[in-house]
């Protein structure tokens, strides 16, 4: 059962037309907005996303903390207000281990559920759950968390959480980016045409927590929290 610490924090957003997922965490008492760089990797500075709440998109203001490099799909807004709960949720993935559920949260083709006061008039993201297949360390201390799951479009940005065995705390762990394609051919009457679609390999690709704990700590930027 994914706790309210967890869907408190995950929010709908439209950028440029794109949507997607964000979600917050909270890092030396500051807030930050945490989503894939795909979606937001024309900011600079400052800019304005849209949020959804209360059945329609709002403007809200935000300041870039960073985009990472090369691969790293993520990157870490500043909001100028307080989006959730100061609800502990560690960034970290300390604790995952290989073969371990896992949960991811968002907003697959901009599906949601509305529950008014239950949300605080934020849509419901839908909850997906999968495994650790492989944990890649690559050069530059890339880590790339990859799932045995179905990912959708909508949950890029999304958080992956866990909860070490026996415990019920939960941690986010990575930052969802897309998933692994294959190209296949598409038949006619049992024989292959020049046409192929691309299709679901069922492994979802997600960057490390710590890539957004590096930018923040190089940029503490994000909302005072109020306790």
């Amino acid at each position: 059962m994914v706790t309210t610490n967890v869907i408190y924090r995950v929010f709908h957003i439209s950028v440029s037309g794109s949507k997607g997922t964000c979600f917050t965490i909270d890092v030396d008492r500051r807030q930050y907005l945490v989503t894939s760089r795909h979606l937001v990797e024309r900011f600079e500075g400052s800019g304005r996303i849209r949020i959804y709440h209360e059945k329609q998109w709002k403007d809200l203001d935000v300041d870039l903390v960073g985009h990472c490099t090369g691969e790293v799909d993520v990157s870490v807004l500043a909001a100028k207000l307080q989006l959730s709960p100061p609800f502990e949720l560690e960034p970290t993935s300390a604790g995952l281990a290989y073969g371990q559920e896992v949960y991811f949260l968002g907003f697959p083709y901009g599906m949601a559920e509305h529950v008014g006061d239950l949300n605080r008039d934020f849509p419901m993201p839908f909850i997906k759950k999968a495994i650790v297949s492989c944990i890649l360390f690559k050069d530059n201390d890339v880590q790339v968390v990859l799932l045995d799951g179905h990912n959708n479009p909508g949950f890029s940005g999304a958080p992956v959480v866990f909860a070490e065995p026996n415990r019920r705390n939960y941690k986010v762990a990575s930052v969802i980016c897309g998933f692994r394609a294959t190209e296949e051919p598409i038949f006619e009457d049992g024989r292959a045409t020049p046409f192929v679609y691309k299709s679901n390999t069922g492994i979802v690709v997600s960057y490390g927590i710590k890539h957004a704990v590096d930018l923040i700590k190089g940029n503490p930027i994000g909302y005072e929290m109020r306790r």
